[in-house]
């Protein structure tokens, strides 16, 4: 047995129809390498009274008989049976000496992988170099034998590469992760996953993903469950981490996760988790891809403001309206924000989609990349082809989405290479059937253990086994193959379907349901000169029920005006520097206890250390501070100088309009932040707001302007 048999009988388990060309091309090698595999492996079977692999009339390969090919793969998995390739061998040598703490002898390896002792000396001087690409050192002592030497960190991540890059997901095994049939994925494992805890992690994580209501990416989540089983390994050896460099990590919305997985390992495994290790896979969770993320919080106000400038940017670009695409800008946010952390921490990532996706968008490809220019220019750093064509893939979804109808066919989408991939997925199938509605996309690990939705279709980048329900597999590109394959099942559900159209309802803003319930009674009993200040102080007295809820819960802020008050708003403010601009719109705060004095001083920190990168626009300064210096609920503070003052900005000075914020470290200002570079954008901000008399007015200018961009319809009689 080897990689190439191991291959064919897996695929033919999975019902593909391939022929001896098809795979004699997979592997690079001639025809007759695989008639040799074949015929060696069916004399093997042969004397074990098992089936044989065969070609049928069209060439295809094919089993002679039902046979429990599980249980064969499963005795195959053996030094003794299954024939290591070159690169198979060194992966195994290399996972071997990194697992282990103690020096490991040249005679023990050898009869581990059943090799001769010159073959072993030659694939350590290979691996040699491999090691010391990864910041290791193999260190060799005459009577004692091999030890790996290195940072512990360093040392995880690459034992968890070489499973994932080497095993797991080899190029060829284009399955659902954690095939236990892939017999060198067995060899591997077994290495660092000697008492069998690979099933039940699987499990441990799926359970801390829906507490947490989060779901990773079938890639992501096996690599955590790989890494998981390298810190159990690595904690019963007595090797922990040290030291995490990196800060903040316990305000990361993962911290959590981390911390809920560490004590169920503890409580499993026995073993106990230091802070540092704590931390350190915190630090992992927060470089996964997920379908589902709880988590919105980002290291700083000014990487949120890029991020939405770039949507706000591209939608422009591309005549997209952000509202009509909501959720997938969210998804496209998330993605760009784990892309800005993944270049900061000079982190690389590999599309083996961006051939593909480069000749196929390439007029989009210049244009999410000409909006990327300020997020670059802030971080010092270029987005790779790589990076750019996944955020590519998020905004090839969301415009092909725009001009999908409304489907019949109920189908869930089951995807193994990220939200990117799914989601423009999910996107050509809406666009090539306006009959299809894609009504969730899920990870292939978490079906067996989900309660499934009434569906009429799942369609999968990766096989399902023991499934009953309607199934197309496809490719990741949607093929010819693939969309004939849609259509014909669609041709056969049609007729049984019977769908219920489902039509969204509009959630009502809180000032619509304001004005719904109070407008008529003003109107009747109160005079017109009267109308503004009435509607003002019931407008107070209305929300202030709403402010213990707020207090205690994460809410994601949608407009200014739900955070600005009158009482916060300074129409005259007299500043002579910048320093009293900020101090000006941060005494507001502190006036009505939403910040402390300590973050008006870290306010002006954070312009002095990042020059004057709050002023976003012309006339127009944020000052802001992290959360946790001082915010104790979230507000926003609002002055108009009556004399302009620099903040030193090379094009945006001087500044008019100062608008504090505080942000509580629950609190998202996305969608907020958004809205307020629309308005900007607009051209109408110092127009409508230069010309209020009163703070009332100017809070009801804010309130409209936030409407239009919104593309609410304000119904409320002018005054």
């Amino acid at each position: 047995m080897n990689r190439r048999i191991n291959k064919i009988i897996l695929d033919v388990l999975r019902g593909e129809k391939k022929s001896l060309q098809d795979y004699a091309q997979l592997f690079k090698v001639s025809e007759q390498t695989i008639r040799n595999d074949l015929n060696d492996i069916n004399e093997q079977f042969a004397a074990d009274e098992q089936g044989q692999i065969i070609f049928d009339e069209s060439g295809t390969i094919i089993f002679t008989s039902n046979v429990d090919w599980n249980q064969t793969l499963k005795n195959y998995a053996t030094f003794q049976h299954y024939r290591l390739s070159q690169n198979e061998r060194r992966t195994i040598l290399a996972l071997l000496l990194l697992n282990s703490i103690e020096y490991v002898t040249t005679y023990y390896l050898s009869e581990y992988l059943l090799v001769s002792r010159n073959t072993l000396i030659s694939d350590i001087e290979e691996l040699k170099l491999w090691f010391k690409k990864n910041e290791l050192e193999l260190y060799s002592q005459v009577g004692k034998g091999y030890q790996i030497r290195g940072d512990e960190g360093d040392l995880r991540r690459a034992m968890l590469k070489l499973i994932l890059l080497n095993g797991l997901f080899a190029g060829e095994y284009a399955y659902a992760f954690g095939n236990e049939n892939s017999i060198f994925q067995r060899l591997l494992l077994d290495i660092i996953d000697q008492d069998g805890i690979y099933q039940k992690m699987k499990g441990l994580l799926i359970k801390a993903e829906r507490q947490h209501d989060l779901q990773l990416s079938d890639f992501s989540y096996q690599e955590v469950v790989c890494y998981l089983m390298i810190v159990v390994s690595r904690l019963e050896q007595g090797q922990s981490i040290s030291e995490v460099k990196t800060e903040q990590l316990v305000s990361s919305s993962k911290y959590g996760f981390a911390k809920s997985l560490a004590t169920e390992i503890e409580s499993d495994f026995n073993v106990s988790f230091s802070e540092s290790e704590l931390l350190f896979l915190t630090g992992n969770l927060r470089q996964k891809s997920y379908l589902k993320n709880n988590g919105r919080k980002i290291d700083s106000i000014e990487i949120q403001i890029l991020v939405n400038e770039f949507i706000f940017h591209l939608s422009n670009k591309l005549n997209i309206k952000y509202y009509l695409n909501s959720d997938l800008f969210e998804l496209l946010e998330n993605h760009l924000k784990l892309s800005v952390l993944r270049i900061k921490e000079n982190v690389t990532v590999e599309n083996d989609l961006l051939p593909e996706i480069m000749a196929s968008y390439r007029d989009i490809f210049p244009i999410v990349r000409s909006s990327l220019t300020n997020l670059e220019t802030y971080l010092e750093k270029s987005f790779s082809d790589d990076e750019v064509s996944f955020l590519v893939m998020y905004v090839m979804a969301i415009v092909e989405n725009s001009s999908g109808d409304q489907p019949v066919i109920t189908v869930r989408l089951v995807c193994n290479s990220g939200r990117g991939t799914a989601q423009l997925l999910k996107a050509k199938i809406t666009r090539i059937f306006p009959q299809i509605e894609i009504i969730s996309v899920d990870s292939s690990h978490d079906i067996a253990t989900s309660q499934w939705l009434t569906q009429d279709l799942v369609v999968s980048t990766v096989p399902i086994r023991q499934f009953s329900h309607p199934l197309v597999i496809v490719n990741p590109m949607l093929s010819e193959t693939n969309i004939m394959d849609i259509q014909r099942m669609v041709y056969q559900l049609q007729a049984q379907k019977v769908m219920k159209n489902q039509v969204g309802e509009t959630v009502k803003s809180r000032k619509d349901e304001f004005y719904q319930k109070y407008l008529q009674v003003i109107d009747k009993y109160i005079d017109t000169e009267d109308k503004v200040h009435a509607l003002a102080e019931l407008e107070r007295v209305y929300y202030a029920h709403f402010e213990v809820e707020k207090e205690h819960s994460a809410r994601e802020i949608a407009t200014l005006s739900d955070i600005l008050a009158v009482q916060r708003i300074e129409l005259n403010g007299q500043a002579e520097t910048w320093q009293d601009a900020v101090r000006l719109s941060g005494q507001l705060l502190l006036r009505d206890r939403l910040i402390t004095e300590s973050y008006i001083e870290s306010m002006i920190e954070i312009i002095d250390q990042l020059d004057s990168y709050v002023v976003i626009y012309p006339g127009v300064a944020i000052p802001h501070a992290d959360g946790k210096n001082g915010a104790l609920k979230t507000g926003a503070s609002f002055v108009r100088l009556q004399q302009p003052v620099n903040f030193n900005h090379q094009k945006n000075d001087p500044v008019k309009y100062v608008i504090a914020f505080s942000i509580a470290e629950q609190d998202n200002l996305g969608s907020c932040l958004y809205n307020l570079t629309e308005i900007l954008g607009s051209g109408k901000f110092d127009q409508v707001l230069g010309s209020c008399q009163t703070e009332w007015a100017l809070l009801d200018k804010i309130k409209n302007l936030e409407n239009e961009v919104m593309g609410i319809v304000d119904e409320k009689v002018t005054v």
